[in-house]
């Protein structure tokens, strides 16, 4: 009975939160400069966290950052859909994510117009479209983020990187800044997140929705300098980077 409740409850709040994001990128963003839909952004992914019952735990970097910084490129490991709403609610950045995406109802509207980069990768120049479009907006001081698993997984362990896209850090130059995510649950691992298999959104949403205290644990790793490396050695160094950091936890 309680979970029902506790299900009930978040759904409304969630749907209510989304609806309300909706509303703000077709009325709001029009009308506001860049630094307000920052903000708006940074809280609406909050409230996304706090309507789904999640907790963001943040570890900062050597550096004290507790955030990407301006023009970095964020490398993150991918697990759920929540990993966007976690990096979102501290620094709004440019996702760069598969353009069916763009297909869904709301979430693809809200994506559009936030700001995300989407690639089409049945296309044959998609990946050097892309990279152009990253760098630029690199250059430009703006936060992009991807994920070179390519794909999710139960947040355990690293899959191997794809390096294409550390082409854009090459390019701009840019730093790096990996970001490592992990789910707990009462102190212990936590898979129910993951969006792995053969599972839908909704019954991912739902899994989250129905579970308590889960918390979102992301730990902001040193940036690493893309000067005289190439987007192979990029990737090698991000990941090493990142597995230290997971088989040091």
């Amino acid at each position: 009975m309680l979970k029902q409740v506790r299900l009930l409850w978040r759904c409304v709040r969630l749907l209510s939160v989304v609806l309300w994001g909706f509303g703000a990128v077709l009325i709001l963003f029009p009308r506001i400069g860049h630094k307000h839909r920052i903000e708006i952004k940074r809280l609406w992914s909050r409230w996304m966290l706090s309507a789904c019952g999640l907790r963001l735990v943040v570890q900062a970097a050597n550096d004290g950052s507790c955030a990407p910084e301006k023009g970095e490129l964020v490398a993150m490991n991918h697990v759920s859909f929540i990993d966007i709403l976690a990096l979102d609610s501290l620094r709004p950045v440019h996702f760069v994510a598969k353009s069916e995406i763009r297909t869904w109802p709301v979430i693809g509207t809200l994506c559009e117009r936030t700001g995300t980069i989407f690639i089409e990768r049945r296309r044959r120049h998609a990946v050097h479209n892309i990279l152009e479009k990253m760098s630029d907006e690199l250059r430009d001081g703006e936060v992009v983020a991807f994920f070179p698993e390519g794909t999710t997984s139960e947040g355990h362990a690293l899959l191997p990187f794809h390096a294409n896209l550390f082409e854009a850090a090459v390019r701009a130059p840019a730093p790096i800044r990996p970001v490592l995510l992990r789910y707990r649950q009462r102190g212990k691992p936590c898979r129910i997140p993951a969006f792995i298999g053969e599972m839908s959104l909704v019954d991912c949403a739902f899994a989250v929705l129905r579970s308590s205290a889960i918390e979102v644990h992301m730990q902001v790793l040193d940036p690493i300098s893309s000067e005289g490396l190439s987007r192979h050695e990029l990737a090698t160094r991000v990941r090493a980077a990142m597995l230290a950091c997971l088989e040091g936890s």
